[in-house]
Formats: structure tokens, sequence, C-alpha cells
């Protein structure tokens, strides 16, 4: 058996999508996986459901809910007793020298996981393990900061002794919501389509247009919802003729039979909300703030990034 931890020093680092998109890597390699959290928080609650939303039966929620690190480890070891690796998820609720402690009684390696605009100020937590750390893996890298990171950030880190795994670039589609969460946030009603509700969300468009034809404006974006008032039949029906998840209809306008019928017909959701347009694009800007690794294909856009960005073998190897 081999365990590996994986930790870091701020919330929302990616850790959860990191150790479910590594095991079902792994697991496609052949290799006898599962994942284990313990449970010391309502945000360690909410990541058990992410769990079973994207692994399934390959997730082991550990019972111990008060920290102590001996009954902490031994559940940990016995559930690495029947796999052949266990990614144990670290909760955000330990100090740095608990996650130490807990890491020497299991003997496991560890992975730190963090943000690319965290990653040097984070150089002190991860030194912290030691000769246990295997590496960083450095996430949410933003389009136009590679040159930094490889001219400042991996050499800073590396510097210090740590061996950097991996740049996971910044991706839409985890950072997206499905149609029946962006309904539920904005406080809406679906008027239609809410079958299609687990459809992921990548960007958003407002209706109305200048003089180009609204197709060629709505095509520029696909998996997208698009925010119209709900007596714009013209602006719909333009949006209906490209790729689109759903409509936000705003100012509590219901839409024409004719345009139900079309979006139905396409498989799009349409969603009512009572707020205005612009009050309803000002809450749209906060909704990543709910985005949750909870999706299939959050795990199957995660696994590529780890295919093309980590040497799984060599990963594998220390295990």
């Amino acid at each position: 058996m081999g365990i590996l931890y994986v930790v870091s020093d701020t919330g929302r680092a990616g850790k959860t999508s990191f150790c479910a998109s590594l095991a079902s890597v792994l697991m496609d390699m052949g290799r006898k996986v599962t994942v284990s959290k313990a449970i010391f928080s309502e945000q360690d609650e909410e990541d058990v459901d992410n769990y079973s939303s994207v692994l399934g039966s390959n997730f082991s929620k550990l019972s111990v809910r008060s920290f102590n690190v001996p009954d902490v480890g031994e559940e940990i070891k016995s559930v690495a007793e029947d796999v052949d690796t266990l990614l144990v998820e670290a909760s955000n609720t330990l100090s740095r020298d608990e996650h130490i402690d807990l890491v020497k009684n299991i003997g496991a390696k560890v992975i730190h996981v963090t943000k690319y605009d965290e990653a040097i100020g984070s150089i002190p937590f991860s030194t912290a393990f030691g000769q246990d750390l295997i590496g960083t893996v450095i996430n949410f890298l933003t389009r136009y900061r590679g040159t930094k990171a490889h001219e400042v950030v991996i050499p800073s880190l590396r510097k210090s002794g740590i061996n950097v795994l991996g740049l996971i670039p910044e991706n839409r589609t985890l950072l997206s919501l499905t149609v029946r969460q962006i309904c539920e946030n904005l406080e809406g009603k679906f008027f239609g389509g809410e079958e299609y509700g687990e459809d992921l969300v990548e960007s958003f468009m407002v209706g109305g247009f200048g003089m180009d034809p609204g197709q060629y404006i709505f095509s520029r974006q696909d998996k997208k919802a698009v925010v119209v008032r709900g007596d714009r039949p013209d602006v719909q029906m333009s949006a209906l003729d490209t790729d689109m998840e759903c409509f936000i209809m705003t100012g509590g306008f219901e839409p024409i039979e004719y345009v139900k019928y079309e979006a139905n017909e396409e498989e799009v959701s349409i969603i009512i909300v009572n707020s205005d347009t612009l009050e309803t694009m000002d809450k749209i800007g906060t909704l990543q703030e709910h985005s949750e690794f909870d999706h299939k294909e959050k795990l199957a856009r995660f696994k590529n990034l780890i295919d093309s960005n980590i040497d799984v073998e060599a990963l594998k190897s220390v295990l």
C-alpha cells in the first residue's frame, strides 16, 4: 500500500479536484485506488458530497471527527490496507503541525497543492514536511502568467528544495456551474427545460446587440447562458440558432409560446428571474464563488489536465 497525503495551506486551492482526478487516472492505469477525507468542518462535509458525485464507491469517508493523531491514523491505515494507493485529502481545519504529525503517523508521502498566485508565499508551509514532501502542484495558472511562472515562481520553489510536479492551467469548465445551480443562486424559476438542469454553463452573454446579425454575435461563445429580457423574442430566436445551454430571462417576463417550443426542441432551459438585466449581471459576477468540483465533465477535464501537465508515471514510482 502507499498513502499520498494531499494538503494545502489555503482554501479552494483545488485539492478535491486534484485527488479525484489523480485517483481516476491511476485507476485507468489498472491501480486499485481510493480517496479518503476526515470530516472536521462543514466544508469537509461538502467535499464528501462532491467526491460522491464524481467517484461514487471509490471514496471512503473517515468516521473520526475529533482530531487525535493515533485515532485518525489508525483508520487511515486500515483503509489503505485494501488498496494499492490511498489518497488522503487533508482538511484545512488542521494546523501545519497537526498535518506533520499525521503524516508521520501514517507513513505518507505529501503533495502540496497551491494556487499560482500563492505559490511563493506557501514555501515555508511546504518545506516544513521535509523529506516526506514529494513536491508541489501549482494550480490555477492564468493564461498570460506562464513566463513569470517559469522564470520566477518555479525557480523560487526549486531554490527552496521543492520539486514542482506540474502547472495546472485555469480552465473554464472547472469554474462552471450547472443550469440548476445558476437558477438556485439567482433565485429564479424554471419556465422550461428543467430536465436539462445538470448541463454545465461555461460562459454568459447578454442579449441585445448592434448592427451585426444576432447569430454572429452569439456564435462567439459555446456552452453559454444568454441573459435577455423575457419580452425580446427576436434576440431569443437569434440565440437559439447557436450552441447554448439556457436562457436567463430578466424582468419576470415569460417568453412567447413559440420561443418556449423552440427552446425545448433545442434542449435549452429557460430560467426566469425578477431582477432586471443589470442587477442580474451583477449577481452573475459572483456565481464563480459557488463553483464546486461536483460534475463528471469536470472530472474528465481535470484528468486531461493532469495527463498533459504532470508526469504521472514518475509520481506513481514514488508511491
